[in-house]
């Protein structure tokens, strides 16, 4: 009987190799196969095999020496996956910026960054895991559309600068522009900002310190 379970625990390996050379994670879904082998259920019983204490010194250290990313608990093997496609998209993309509703090769990837972000606002996100995507992915936001609006603030700024040096006021008219930027929009947008309450304290200290004539009020111009 030992026999036939050393075959099949060798072809499993056999296969699992196949599968991680295809998609470059030993975590397959459900549902998952390689050359016609259901490679998701042979590691889903491996990892059942584990938890009852039915798995031999000898296999569990072939397994994880032969797959670094080898994972015995499903949520960290879960998060194996979505890694390891995280890995696969930068390197055909060259960014971790994934798109909300981005899919590559059939997985969520867009959900399930967002769920990450998600994780890590409601402190659910250990330190080792925030690691890896800091220290894995350069240009990684845990709040992109913070950076973004940040980006486009600086790019307004500069703009308004280069308007200055032109015109010598910093109050731009609604259709004003400089160098084919909409600077007369920027202003008219920080202001209603400013009205509504959504332009933060720093931003209100920036445009006062940087530009001396600035008025958040125009109604008696035209």
């Amino acid at each position: 009987m030992g026999g036939v379970e050393d075959r099949r625990f060798e072809v499993g390996v056999a296969h699992l190799h196949r599968y991680v050379a295809a998609h470059g994670s030993s975590s397959p879904p459900r549902g998952a196969r390689i050359d016609g082998f259901p490679i998701d259920v042979w590691v889903a019983s491996r990892r059942t095999d584990h938890r009852l204490g039915r798995l031999s010194a000898e296999r569990i250290e072939r397994l994880e020496t032969e797959f670094p990313d080898w994972r015995w608990s499903v949520r960290d093997a879960q998060f194996g996956v979505g890694l390891a496609h995280l890995r696969r998209y930068v390197a055909t993309r060259g960014t971790s910026l994934v798109g909300q509703h981005e899919v590559i090769d059939e997985f969520s990837l867009g959900q399930w960054v967002t769920n990450r972000r998600a994780d890590y606002r409601k402190g659910r996100l250990s330190a080792e895991r925030i690691e890896v995507f800091e220290r894995e992915f350069p240009d990684w936001q845990w709040s992109p559309q913070a950076a973004a609006s940040a980006a486009a603030f600086e790019t307004g700024v500069v703009h308004l600068h280069r308007y200055v040096a032109v015109n010598g006021t910093s109050n731009a008219r609604r259709r004003d522009v400089i160098d084919g930027y909409a600077i007369g929009q920027w202003v008219a947008n920080r202001r209603a900002d400013y009205r509504t309450g959504r332009l933060p304290a720093e931003r209100i200290r920036r445009i006062e310190t940087e530009f001396p004539d600035w008025r958040w009020n125009t109604q008696h111009r035209s």
